[in-house]
């Protein structure tokens, strides 16, 4: 038995067909929300201009009031980056300020001091801290024995150098008493005696001597150029 041929809808093709038109009104849905974005865009105006980068512009100085009445600041400058901006305002009392007078190089130098008048005499000479006695202690036939007791009179210890001159003679001999010997020299009638170690402070020190054919009064006798008193 042959089952009857089913009849198709009127609406089949319509359905069939009905993805392309939801499509299509999507697009035409697209299409008209773009025109409408583009109209709605404006772009810049010829007057629009971008700012260059940089710092904000300073605000504007305030006017300043004068003696001579009220003047506006000028603009200030723009300013640069990594640079800070000098004030140009002239300081206070700048204009007010007078000149100083200027003054001769004779007025500015200073005065000089005269010299002391130098005196012609020599300075005194600090006298041998030493007391010195001469006296003869023994003669005999062609000559005799002398003595020169010496005493330091300083806080410290001194040398020393005796000087003995006789008008004629001849010097055999000097030595010290008791101490460590110096040296002498003897030339004609004149002995010269260097002390060897240092007279202590306060000490005394007996210089003893043999002249031959000699008057036993000397010519002259010091230690360290201070004359020696006679006994």
């Amino acid at each position: 038995m042959r089952r009857a041929p089913r009849h198709l809808s009127s609406h089949g093709p319509a359905v069939a067909s009905s993805p392309w038109i939801l499509m299509s009104i999507g697009l035409l849905a697209m299409v008209v929300l773009l025109v409408i974005a583009i109209g709605a865009y404006r772009g810049p105006g010829p007057e629009f201009g971008p700012a260059p980068p940089g710092p904000a512009a300073a605000p504007p100085i305030p006017e300043r009031a004068s003696s001579a009445g009220r003047e506006a600041a000028s603009p200030p400058a723009p300013a640069v980056p990594g640079l800070s901006p000098r004030k140009t305002d002239p300081p206070s009392g700048a204009g007010t300020a007078s000149p100083k007078p200027s003054s001769s190089p004779a007025s500015e130098a200073p005065p000089v001091a005269s010299a002391p008048p130098r005196s012609s005499a020599p300075p005194s000479a600090k006298p041998a801290p030493f007391e010195a006695r001469y006296q003869v202690m023994n003669t005999f036939q062609g000559g005799f024995i002398a003595e020169v007791l010496i005493r330091n009179t300083a806080r410290s210890d001194q040398g020393w150098v005796a000087r003995v001159e006789y008008s004629g003679g001849r010097v055999v001999t000097a030595w010290l008493e008791g101490v460590p010997q110096g040296t002498f020299s003897g030339r004609r009638g004149t002995l010269t005696y260097r002390s060897g170690p240092d007279l202590a402070a306060g000490a005394t020190v007996a210089l003893r001597f043999h002249i031959e054919f000699a008057d036993p009064s000397p010519v002259s006798c010091a230690v360290s150029g201070r004359a020696c008193s006679r006994r």
